[in-house]
């Protein structure tokens, strides 16, 4: 199934506040063809507001939007040919599967003698064409959300909005979905701008992932280098789990708990400062298998926390109060207890030094 071509977006300059907030505050944000974008950050940063000023449900107070060559800043939503999932299904308990995409369809004017088959291929595409006749009431949540999916996507939409549309869905379910999501929006080549709170999401599902705070948008990066890369101390403290640990920068590196490793750009200059180094960059060596001359620090094991394929440990350094979070594989925790002593150091990998 070919959609037509994709198209790029541009958001230039948005501006939007509410009273004294900024929810906007100059924001720049681009989107190529085709590719899924992902927006994070805390509560009231401005993710959601840039979805709703690219989808028209809210008004700019300064900037400008272009999807393709046209700008449509101005152009009311029901002009701008996009389609949005929410995290609340939003179908007409009334109607069948079918029925809801049938009205969603007869709203784009679609002609009736097309729409069955557009209905039939998108419902195929979503894996429900056998819960056709199939009301609202009579399927799961999971089902449901695969159901507004197919609707928003029969409309062939220059742009595909999502917002937040797995949060509803229990923990199984929603990375089935995911999963589900992403390789229709890679089937179909849709350009997407996808909203979550869920970091997990966001790194599995998007080409790029933005992390924003305060209406700006803080780093726009692939999932790799927004992790691995961290462009601001927001950004690195914000993605996942860091340890943060007193070192001194000079000469584009940082000595941190006696090694010197590469200092990432966008870290403080020169002098004191706080690495943030990344848990599985600790490693964890038993004092019985470690080797004369390697370098390494004497700490004791706190806890230990079993997640399956990795565990969670929490050290405590022996020369400070200084506390360590490692993550190793389940193998390296068989030689690891509660209250025993182990040797740490630090993969040679680029930090941010704060």
């Amino acid at each position: 199934m070919n959609n037509h071509p994709a198209v790029g977006v541009e958001m230039r300059g948005l501006r939007r506040s509410f009273g004294q907030v900024k929810a906007l505050d100059d924001l720049d944000l681009d989107i190529r063809p085709g590719e899924l974008v992902a927006l994070l950050g805390p509560s009231g940063c401005g993710k959601t507001t840039a979805l709703r000023v690219l989808s028209g449900l809210e008004e700019l107070d300064a900037g400008t939007v272009s999807v393709g060559a046209r700008d449509i800043t101005h152009t009311p939503p029901n002009k701008r040919n996009m389609a949005m999932v929410f995290q609340s299904y939003s179908l007409f308990p009334h109607l069948t599967v079918t029925g809801n995409l049938d009205f969603a369809l007869s709203m784009r004017k679609v002609p009736r003698g097309k729409r069955q088959a557009i209905i039939d291929e998108h419902l195929e595409l979503v894996g429900l064409i056998a819960q056709r006749d199939r009301y609202p009431h009579e399927m799961s949540g999971g089902q449901q959300q695969r159901v507004a999916l197919a609707r928003a996507l029969a409309s062939k939409p220059d742009v595909l909005l999502l917002d937040e549309p797995l949060s509803a869905l229990d923990a199984k379910v929603r990375v089935q979905l995911r999963d589900e999501i992403r390789r229709i929006q890679q089937e179909l080549g849709t350009t997407t701008l996808f909203v979550t709170h869920d970091q997990g999401e966001a790194l599995a599902m998007a080409d790029r992932v933005g992390v924003m705070q305060a209406g700006r948008l803080e780093q726009l990066s692939t999932p790799r280098e927004l992790y691995e890369r961290p462009a601001t101390e927001f950004v690195a403290r914000f993605i996942g789990d860091t340890n943060e640990l007193p070192g001194v920068v000079s000469a584009g590196g940082v000595l941190v708990m006696d090694q010197w490793v590469p200092a990432l750009p966008g870290s403080i200059r020169e002098g004191r400062g706080t690495a943030l180094v990344r848990p599985e960059r600790v490693t964890v060596t038993a004092c019985e298998d470690h080797v004369d001359g390697g370098a390494g620090k004497m700490a004791t094991v706190r806890q230990l926390s079993f997640q399956g394929d990795h565990a969670v440990v929490h050290l405590a350094m022996a020369e400070s109060a200084q506390e360590l979070t490692a993550f190793v594989t389940a193998r390296e925790t068989a030689e690891l207890a509660v209250g025993t002593d182990v040797l740490v150091g630090l993969d040679p990998l680029p930090v941010l030094v704060a």
